[in-house]
């Protein structure tokens, strides 16, 4: 498996189908005497940043802590929950379980859950 091309920005689903967001980043264990092999998949956080700048995922890393659902760190998602690796990444887990999508839960709370008719209640 390649996994730049086969796991990187691949869209991850739920047990259920639900989204959880794309594969941002994997975390690589590497010992003496052992391959390297793949623990988790990281997902939101300042992973995102951390690709493109360590500059911009620090002020990235700021603005989570001052807003939002308070979480700059990326979600790990234990490589052993991976079932099937295709054109999106099916995993065995729930996504509200994993905390993947903390961000959408607090805007359709604080954001969306105050406009009037939103039924914001309804993406939970």
């Amino acid at each position: 498996m390649d996994l730049v091309r086969d796991v990187m920005d691949k869209k991850l689903l739920d047990r259920n189908g639900r989204d959880l967001g794309r594969v941002d980043g994997l975390l690589m264990h590497t010992g003496p005497g052992s391959q390297p092999r793949i623990t988790h998949i990281l997902v939101g956080g300042i992973t995102p940043w951390m690709r493109l700048s360590h500059v911009l995922a620090g002020v990235a890393g700021k603005l989570a802590r001052m807003w939002g659902p308070k979480r700059a760190d990326p979600v790990r998602i234990p490589w052993s929950c991976v079932k099937n690796v295709g054109h999106d990444i099916k995993l065995d887990v729930l996504a509200r379980e994993t905390g993947a999508i903390d961000w959408e839960i607090w805007i359709a709370r604080h954001i969306i859950g105050r406009i009037p008719g939103s039924g914001a209640g309804e993406a939970e």
